[in-house]
């Protein structure tokens, strides 16, 4: 009678077990997943709440190495040329790439006139 029992506790277990395995895998590919990537911590809407300290030219440490520039076509103002670039460093298998922009201004100068006399 024993070994009946033993036979039936074993059985249930087995049935549940693979019914809870059934339901996991049911509710994986049925869609009801997708709202925690929607809400994922790592999008780009939540990209400045990761990122606790700012990126500046000081905070550069001596161990990244300089791996290049890339200039952009400057842009012409009013009063002179707006010149825009990215500063590439490598520190490991992390890249930094430094957004550069700098204003070059040219001064006004007036084309000299002859002297009259």
């Amino acid at each position: 009678m024993k070994i009946r029992q033993n036979i039936h506790k074993i059985a249930a277990a087995a049935i549940l077990t693979v019914a809870v395995q059934v339901a996991f895998a049911a509710f994986s590919f049925t869609g009801l997943s997708d709202e925690k990537t929607k809400n994922s911590k790592y999008s780009l809407k939540n990209l400045n709440s990761l990122s606790h300290k700012g990126l500046t030219y000081t905070s550069l440490k001596t161990n990244l190495q300089f791996k290049g520039t890339q200039t952009f076509q400057p842009k012409e103002t009013s009063n002179g040329l707006e010149v825009s670039s990215l500063l590439k460093y490598d520190n490991g298998n992390t890249t930094y790439i430094y957004p550069y922009k700098f204003k070059v201004k040219v001064p006004k100068f007036k084309t000299p006139a002859p002297a009259h006399h």
